[in-house]
């Protein structure tokens, strides 16, 4: 096993692509998706179902060094400044096959 972090970003699910650009531009290329998440936050429960897919939200999970880790929240930063969300970084550990 090796010590990597964890990241764990929320965001809306219109904003996946540009996350996956941003996590591409310092290549990252390994990632986690899970789509069509819900949850409670600032504004309430989100019903995505009034407006369709667009108003979901996805959340991504990143593993990456702490050397890398200030690079990768640089890149995901103005996205969460722009539209909201939520990113948690944890220590983990990563099991090698």
């Amino acid at each position: 096993m090796i010590g990597v972090k964890r990241i764990e970003l929320v965001v809306e699910a219109i904003e996946k692509q540009e996350v996956i650009s941003r996590l591409e531009s310092i290549n990252i290329r390994s990632f986690t998706l899970y789509q069509h998440v819900g949850g409670y936050g600032e504004r309430g429960i989100p019903d995505a179902g009034a407006f369709g897919e667009k108003f979901e939200n996805v959340t991504f999970v990143i593993a990456c060094s702490e050397n890398h880790l200030q690079t990768v929240i640089e890149a995901l930063r103005p996205i969460l400044k722009r539209y909201g969300g939520m990113c948690l970084v944890s220590d983990a550990k990563w099991i090698l096959h």
